[in-house]
């Protein structure tokens, strides 16, 4: 799933760096604090381009909206019927 994303969100930013994405997006399952802290640090350091840091934030959640989408699925499955 996780390379399926990142081709769309290359395909969606093409000035962004697919190594970057892939490295960043790899650690983590959502937009989190942690995430969005760290995203902003590391384009910072490493200079990343907007396109690339819209990339990243785009495959986390999209990712994330996959993780809710199947969690609510899931749980649907999971209703007991008395007997």
């Amino acid at each position: 799933m996780n390379n399926e994303l990142i081709d769309k969100a290359l395909k969606k930013f093409p000035k962004a760096k697919r190594i970057a994405v892939e490295n960043f997006t790899y650690g983590y399952n959502e937009l989190s604090m942690e995430a969005s802290m760290n995203l902003e640090m590391d384009a910072n350091l490493y200079n990343w381009n907007a396109h690339t840091v819209n990339a990243i934030r785009w495959v986390l959640n999209s990712k994330q909206a996959c993780k809710k989408s199947s969690e609510s699925q899931e749980h649907v499955y999971r209703i007991h019927y008395p007997v």
